[in-house]
């Protein structure tokens, strides 16, 4: 083979790898994109018990004030349709919450006592299609995630 057909073969293949690393490295689910480690024991839960939903973000708080933290995850159910739930770390395993609405762009959690007692409360929000909205959540009976105020939260799930 002509060395100069050898080097063209040599640099195709590096240049296609190159891209290919950035492509993973770009797609690769990190801590930045999903609010929590990749690894993390309840994220991965919720992925095998949700294989089909993309997980868009995360956070982790102990949201049923039991001492252990629990993950709040907003995922994708359908087309321009997104989803929230709570994988619970309690004394009998892990278990899920029932699901709500959630915003479909923009998604952003924070965790606030409000009250000062517990257990804590959270604000989601984010929007569609250019309207805004935002609810503040608490977790009810280790199953229900009652929005306590919001507004605009129709507009954007």
């Amino acid at each position: 083979m002509n060395k100069n057909v050898v080097k063209k073969i040599l640099i195709f293949t590096s240049i296609f790898a190159i891209g290919l690393y950035g492509y993973y490295m770009k797609t690769r689910p990190s801590l930045a994109t999903l609010g929590v480690e990749p690894d993390n024991e309840l994220l991965l839960y919720f992925m095998e018990t949700h294989p089909d939903n993309k997980v868009i973000l995360c956070g982790y708080e102990d949201l049923n004030d039991d001492g252990r933290k629990d993950l709040l995850v907003i995922y994708e159910e359908g087309r321009r349709k997104n989803a929230m739930l709570v994988v619970l770390d309690n004394e009998e395993g892990i278990k899920l919450t029932d699901h709500i609405q959630a915003p479909v762009e923009n998604q952003e959690i924070k965790f606030k006592d409000i009250d000062k007692t517990g257990p804590i409360e959270f604000i989601v929000s984010g929007s569609k299609d250019g309207n805004y909205g935002y609810a503040i959540f608490r977790l009810i009976d280790d199953w229900e995630l009652k929005n306590l105020f919001g507004d605009g939260m129709e507009d954007c799930c």
